[in-house]
This record gives structure tokens, sequence and C-alpha cells, in this order.
């Protein structure tokens, strides 16, 4: 009878051990960190890297210069921006604004007024929107007078809000002339989106 007993335990005892050999396999990874599994590259799978990201868009103006001694010049302008904003958050790019119609004047001017702006455009993003400058780059005809005060706003600085990779804003500027009696006028809508990829 005790040896039955015997041979009862020692069963009992190594179908537990089996038992427990067997849970413990199954829930025991045989590659722990920093060992190679069979099969697998022993590079790490390369990701893309992060892009500089693409701006474009328009500008549209409406400026003009109100004289002390009375009268106004007004000019209207149509023009495209295009730059990059590199990994660090700098902006870099270009534009051309165009004179839309004609120079308006409350009296005959007689030399040339200027119809299209070259624009440097440069700044640095920001959370929730961009600081922005733009300046003058060249002017064409290189004989010409701004009369409507355009070129008499840049350099400009102005703070833009994004919104989903967009903007849309306009930006409303005063000053005095240089005669310092006069009145600049400058009035801009930006529209511009991110390009994708």
């Amino acid at each position: 009878m005790r040896r039955g007993i015997k041979v009862a335990a020692w069963a009992a005892v190594f179908l537990a051990c089996a038992g427990a050999g067997a849970y413990i396999a199954a829930h025991t990874d045989p590659f722990p960190p920093g060992v190679d599994r069979p099969g697998e590259s022993p590079f790490p799978t390369p990701t893309s890297p992060p892009q500089p990201v693409t701006w474009v868009g328009t500008i549209r103006s409406v400026t003009f210069h109100d004289l002390y001694v009375g009268g106004r010049c007004t000019t209207r302008w149509h023009g495209n921006v295009r730059f990059v904003v590199d990994l660090a958050g700098g902006i870099a790019g270009t534009g051309n604004t165009r004179l839309f119609g004609r120079l308006d004047c409350d009296f005959p001017i007689a030399q040339t007024q200027v119809r299209r702006f070259g624009i440097a455009i440069s700044g640095r993003i920001l959370e929730g929107g961009m600081a922005i400058r733009l300046a003058q780059a060249l002017i064409d005809p290189t004989n010409g007078h701004d009369f409507g005060a355009f070129g008499a706003f840049l350099p400009i600085r102005m703070l833009l809000a994004t919104h989903d990779d967009t903007v849309h804003e306009r930006i409303d500027r005063r000053r005095t002339d240089e005669q310092g009696r006069g009145t600049y006028s400058w009035s801009t809508m930006f529209e511009l989106h991110a390009v994708p990829g």
C-alpha cells in the first residue's frame, strides 16, 4: 500500500513540474533584448528623414499716398510668393508682385511708375504662426518710381497666423511719408498654404 502511494506521489510531482515547465516556456521570450532573432536583420529599419516644407500663395495689395498738399495716388498689386521652411524653422524664399491696372492719381504724373517688385522673403516659423519679412529685391523698370507707396513699406516685418497649414490674413499699416506731413497706407491680403510632400 505504501509503495503505491509513493509512486502516485512521485507521479504527481513529475506532472506538476512538467506543467510548470511548459507554462514558463510558453511565456518566455527565448530572444531577450539585445539578442538577434533568427532571420532578422541586425540593422534597424530605415525611416524617412524629415524634409523641409514649401509654402506657396498669393498676395494682393491696395496702397496709397495721401500728399499733405492735397491729392492721393493709389496702386493695386497682385503677386505670388514661394518660400521653404528648413528643419530649424527658418524661412527663405522669393516673390513677385505686379501693378494691377494702372497708377491712379488725383493729378498728372509725368514720371514712370514701377510696374513690378521682386521680393526677398525671410523669417521663422513660430507656434501657431510665422514671423515673416518682405524686402525689395528689385524693381522694374529700374528707373521707375512708386507713387502708390507699396515700396515705401519695404522692408516690412509681420506676424501671420497659421491654421491647418494655411494663412488667410490681411495686414494693414499706415505711416507718415518722408516729408512728415503726408500719409502712406499699405493693405495686403495673404493667402498661403503648405505644399504636401
